[in-house]
């Protein structure tokens, strides 16, 4: 990202350059918990008084947002805090983060998701940052009155409608996916992680999910459904389209594909797996 150099007067509304500035340090004391000068120094590859100024301008717009503590020195959101340049959603943090160049979860699309709280998501994050267990209260249909977890999170998954924690669960012995919103509490951390993210096989494994135009549809419609799948045509009349994508991830994928189920006519169906898939696939499947 470019210096920024220019300050601002109280008068004067905010360059282009600050409100990104300021949209990092809303985004990142929101989802993290902590902002501090190095945050925006290390973000815009500026100096350490160009990073107090903007974030000294940014406290005259914002002043009941951020307030300074000193046993975390640096600033932490407010009870209160609102947003203003930024839309605050777990997604915009995470397009942040992967535009910085930094580590993030896998996603895949967002639609009618609740949004996380970030008093539960801060933590996670953190404990993600710094390899540590977490002793989390959470509500399963197994266990639906908080039952309590001990778990080491590695990365964020979203399934297209809801966001979950990809963690080592001690519990069951596993990695597994844990839906953020069924967190109720997080009691604290619990040393360093028993496992980490080299030790989860299924996300580190590969597969790959190839799709083809169902065979129910005419030579017309299935021409139609490859260029809306941006497929390749692979031979006469044969069209077909690769993802790679981890093992953990398979079922949020064929969801999102809609090829969870079968449905009874090809309008409706549209894509399906190829067959050599579907038989690479087998062992994976629940």
């Amino acid at each position: 990202m470019p210096e920024l150099k220019k300050g601002n007067t109280p008068n004067t509304p905010p360059s282009y350059r600050d409100r990104q500035a300021f949209r990092l340090i809303e985004l990142v004391a929101l989802w993290k918990g902590r902002v501090t000068s190095k945050t925006i120094e290390d973000a815009f590859s500026c100096s350490r008084s160009t990073a107090t100024r903007i974030r000294n301008d940014y406290l005259a717009a914002c002043p009941s947002n951020l307030s300074y503590c000193d046993s975390n020195k640096g600033y932490l959101p407010s009870d209160d805090f609102q947003s203003s340049f930024c839309s605050g959603s777990l997604e915009e943090y995470a397009q942040l983060r992967s535009l910085e160049g930094a580590k993030f979860p896998a996603q895949l699309s967002h639609q009618l998701q609740r949004r996380p709280d970030p008093a539960i998501v801060r933590p996670i994050l953190n404990a993600i940052d710094k390899r540590e267990r977490l002793d989390i209260s959470y509500a399963s249909f197994t266990y639906p009155k908080d039952g309590d977890r001990i778990i080491s999170p590695h990365s964020l998954v979203n399934d297209g409608a809801r966001w979950h924690v990809r963690a080592w669960c001690e519990k069951n012995q596993d990695f597994r996916d844990f839906v953020l919103s069924r967190i109720q509490e997080i009691h604290g951390t619990e040393g360093p992680a028993e496992k980490t993210e080299p030790d989860d096989l299924a996300w580190n494994k590969t597969l790959t999910v190839s799709i083809e135009p169902d065979m129910r549809l005419s030579d017309a419609q299935r021409e139609l459904v490859a260029l809306d799948y941006d497929m390749k045509e692979v031979g006469a009349g044969k069209y077909q389209r690769d993802y790679e994508i981890r093992q953990a991830l398979l079922i949020y994928t064929l969801q999102n594909l809609r090829l969870d189920r079968t449905r009874e006519r090809g309008e409706a169906q549209q894509i399906m797996l190829t067959s050599e898939c579907q038989r690479a696939l087998a062992s994976y499947l629940p």
